[in-house]
């Protein structure tokens, strides 16, 4: 049965996206996949849509993290 987290990211998001995309985490990246943006460019397209939310005072992005 797969296990699911959802943990507020409130650090620098290159930090978390490479955390996230450790490909020991991740069967080499095999378990990795994005909506709206490519991997390799998220944490800029993030860094952009951060400024937007801080702005408004929103949660910039969760952290969804899948377990077996």
């Amino acid at each position: 049965m797969a296990v699911t987290k959802i943990k507020a990211i409130r650090g620098t998001l290159s930090k978390a996206i490479a955390y996230i995309l450790n490909p020991e985490k991740t069967d080499e990246k095999l378990l990795v996949s994005s909506y709206g943006c490519a991997s390799e460019t998220a944490a800029r397209e993030f860094e952009w849509t951060r400024k937007i939310a801080e702005q408004k005072g929103l949660i910039v992005c969760f952290s969804f993290l899948g377990f077996k």
